[in-house]
Order: C-alpha cells, then structure tokens, then sequence
C-alpha cells in the first residue's frame, strides 16, 4: 500500500519566540502548523495553542522548508546598538607550533547610548588553568583592568577608556600589594616593575587594547554603511608570536538576506599586506564570518582565521567566539 502521509522535517526554532512569525517565514497557516507538527511530534512535543518554551524543534512539511521565505535587509547598513543589554561571550583562540589553545568568557555590557562594560573571566590553557609563576603573575595583575569601561565611535570601534582613574586605584590599592608581596625573585621584581609603570602611565586611550586579539574582533568597525553590500577597509592585529602588527587590506561583504535562523551575515576576507622590501614574499590572510542578532544587531558569533608570513614562515591563529546563554 502506497504511504499517502506527508514527508516531514524538523527544524530548530532557537530565536523563535511565536507561531505567527514562523508560519509566515514558512508560507504555511498557524493552524495547518500546529496540526502537522502534532501530528509527527512525539507526545511531549505537542503543541496546545501557544508555542512553549522549552520546545526545541518543530516538524513542518518538507517542501516548505525548501521554499521558505528569505528575509532580506531593508537597507545596507548596519547602525550600532544603543539600548542596554548583558552578554557572555565564551572565547577561544588557537595557536600551531606548539599547539596551543586558550579559552575564557567574556561578561559584555551594554549601557545607554555609545557606552559598554567589561569584565574577563579566568583563563585557560590547552583546557587547564594558568600554572607557571610568570604567566600566574601576569593574569593576577590583568585583573586590574576589570571591570574595563568603554566609550564607542559610531561604526563600533573603541574610542576610550572611561575609568582609568578607578583602574590605577584598583593596581596601587589592591593588585600591587599583593602581587609584590607574593612574588619573588629577580625575574618576578622585573615584570612587576614593567606592569607597575604600565598602570602609572595608563591614559585613556584605547592603544592598551591592541594586543589583545579578541578586542580587536569585537570592536571591528561593523556598523557602517555598505555601499553595493560592500566596503574596504585596512585593519591591524598584534600577532603575540611575532611581538609585531600585521596590516590586512581586506573587503567586509554584507549579505543582503538574513540566515535561517534571522542573523545578519558578515564576511571579512583580506590579504596581509607587505613591506616594500619584502613584495616579493607570501602574503598571510584573513577570513572572518560575523553573526549579528536581527533585533539588537549585537555580535552573536565570530567565527574565523588570521595567518601572516614573518621571516618566510607562516604564523596561524583560528578564533571562536560565540554568545552563551549561561555559564559553561
């Protein structure tokens, strides 16, 4: 006998909050909606009128899923979010020659208008907390900065640091005495002495930032205007192995439809860029895939690669960054 029921498929309604928005997306009635998915779910996922929860998935008739609605932008530009809003970001950064891999979360802020907050978490090393007496002494006074104030230009990128004041009080008052105290010996007195003149002559500026990789991810210049979906750029990160700034030219692509899951899509792909001298050596890259949350056009993952060439050999380092929900 021929099987007359419908092939089904199930998709994840992560960011979906009612029914009315997913039986448009999906050019299907809500009552049709709730009658198929009924019909194939098991007898937890039913769904009583209103969509609950803690429902994950949802079964809709195959072909409809293929003919889904694409959202597009309305317009090709993206306008830095104003209104407050807390974030977590886990963060992984990883490193070859040696294998290296370093993780920690990240509590993001948002206050009213062009202002945001940061607090960093503990970090970890190829999945095991810091061991080594220098690299211990370098994480206890990092702590110093946090919480680490914000102001923004309008395209996303980081314009000051707000409390500077409250931080070296925070270095002279609490960090100092206990790192100084705690640590001994003639390398420890020399790293201590660098990051005590370091926090006595922190400015406002954001020059303190570019060393580290994941603000320089995070406060790229996104929110702009993008003429034909596109724009140019040159942009500079520190690579820690080579103790140098690399340059990029690089194309930032904004996709004009949204993805099935209502992000906004950003590619950012370039080329390293070389001295005179060295023109006739390889060039590193650059690929990095930006997710944007429709409504709050918050950064939602980063996901990508950097390599540069340095003395002929190629340097490496892939970044994560993803929005938690909760703590891991």
């Amino acid at each position: 006998m021929k099987n007359t029921q419908m092939e089904n498929t199930r998709i994840k309604i992560k960011d979906i909050t009612d029914l009315d928005s997913l039986s448009s997306e999906y050019d299907i009635s809500k009552e049709e909606l709730i009658a198929f998915h009924n019909q194939h779910c098991a007898l937890h996922e039913i769904i009583p009128g209103n969509l609950p929860k803690y429902l994950k998935y949802i079964y809709i008739p195959a072909d409809k899923k293929s003919k889904r609605k694409e959202k597009s932008l309305f317009t090709p530009q993206i306008i830095l979010p104003g209104t407050p809003e807390k974030s977590t970001y886990g963060v992984v950064m990883t490193t070859a020659l040696p294998e290296t891999r370093i993780h920690y979360l990240v509590d993001i802020q948002r206050k009213q208008g062009m202002a945001l907050s940061i607090v960093r978490k503990k970090i970890y090393v190829n999945d095991q907390e810091v061991e080594l007496m220098l690299e211990k002494l370098m994480e206890t006074a990092s702590k110093a900065l946090y919480p680490l104030e914000i102001s923004l230009k309008k395209d996303g990128r980081a314009e000051g640091i707000l409390n500077v004041n409250e931080i070296k009080n925070r270095w002279k008052e609490e960090y100092y005495p206990r790192i100084h105290q705690y640590y001994e010996g003639k390398v420890a007195d020399e790293t201590i002495g660098k990051l005590n003149r370091f926090y006595e002559n922190m400015s406002g500026s954001t020059e303190v930032l570019h060393q580290n990789l994941f603000y320089a991810i995070y406060f790229m210049p996104l929110y702009t205007l993008y003429p034909d979906y596109q724009k140019e750029e040159m942009l500079n990160f520190y690579f820690p192995s080579l103790k140098e700034v690399i340059s990029y030219t690089v194309v930032f692509s904004l996709q004009k439809t949204l993805t099935e899951y209502n992000k906004i899509l950003i590619h950012i792909k370039g080329k390293q860029i070389n001295t005179p001298i060295a023109a006739d050596l390889k060039n590193g890259s650059l690929d990095l895939l930006y997710q944007l949350n429709e409504e709050t056009k918050t950064i939602s993952s980063v996901i990508g690669k950097l390599s540069a060439f340095h003395q002929n050999k190629e340097v490496g380092i892939a970044i994560e960054v993803y929005q938690q929900k909760s703590y891991i």
